[in-house]
């Protein structure tokens, strides 16, 4: 699994900024997710062994859309 953000101004298949589950330590069995709060801002968030924290935020203004495994309720959603 992974997380896709697309930037404003990009193409809706563009590069944008990816994280891949795979690029975390094997060991510890993590997987990324996404979470949108309530003012519009992209929470990704690293879900290591049930215990989950946040891996980077980007504003309401700064993205235009995303994929990948959703953050719902305090679980990961697949």
């Amino acid at each position: 699994m992974s997380v896709h953000v697309v930037l404003h101004g990009e193409p809706e298949g563009g590069p944008g900024v990816r994280f891949e589950d795979g690029d975390l330590p094997a060991d510890r069995g993590g997987s990324y997710g996404y979470h949108v709060g309530s003012g519009g801002e992209l929470i990704v968030l690293v879900d290591e062994h049930g215990e989950s924290r946040i891996e980077r935020v980007f504003g309401p203004t700064t993205w235009h859309s995303v994929s990948g495994a959703v953050w719902r309720k305090g679980m990961l959603l697949r």
